[in-house]
């Protein structure tokens, strides 16, 4: 595979080694889409997360997570549903300011196991300004290199019931459940290159 020009020599490696994955789904089983979006450093990758706003509305109202939401049916794919979801939760438009790698396993979240979400991995060209919209509460940049040592297992209330889950601790923040699966990939797919 010839080296994408916009791409460091490290986000070529991760885009080959996703690109032998074949981990997509279709979009007419993707309900929901979440984008990874990598931003490199001299010695490092790091990581977009978002904590989302507490709102009634919203089955991961306040939880740490990735960028992305629902694809309406509006959205002529599930990749357009991606770059709105993007644009409206952290003012990025992947199209200007990230390069896509490629996907890592559709997969369902614990509360909502017939919900298929895709994720799809962006190198993004420089650290770009973020702008949360209305569902964020924040954004915040992690190391993917710093991932490893915050693994931990952590108690978590789910529909009153309490729960042993394997998550990260990133200052404070606890990353669980389907994002966690997805950092967990996403390390594993990295540690390939």
């Amino acid at each position: 595979m010839a080296q994408d020009s916009r791409l460091s020599p490290r986000l070529s490696r991760l885009k080959e080694t996703l690109s032998t994955k074949h981990l997509s789904g279709t979009d007419e089983n993707v309900q929901a889409v979440v984008a990874a979006l990598l931003q490199e450093t001299s010695s490092d990758l790091n990581i977009l997360l978002i904590h989302r706003a507490e709102r009634i509305d919203d089955p991961w109202s306040g939880q740490v997570g990735l960028p992305g939401g629902r694809v309406a049916r509006s959205d002529p794919s599930a990749r357009a549903a991606l770059r709105r979801e993007v644009s409206e939760e952290v003012g990025l438009d992947l199209d200007k300011e990230g390069a896509e790698l490629g996907t890592l396993s559709l997969g369902s979240p614990m509360r909502r196991l017939e919900m298929k979400v895709q994720p799809w991995v962006y190198g993004l060209r420089h650290r770009p300004e973020i702008r949360t919209g209305p569902e964020v509460q924040e954004a915040f940049w992690v190391s993917l290199a710093r991932l490893p040592s915050l693994r931990t297992t952590t108690e978590i209330e789910i529909r009153g019931t309490h729960r042993s889950v394997e998550a990260f601790l990133v200052d404070g923040r606890v990353v669980w459940g389907f994002t966690h699966r997805v950092l967990e990939e996403l390390l594993s797919v990295q540690d390939e290159n």
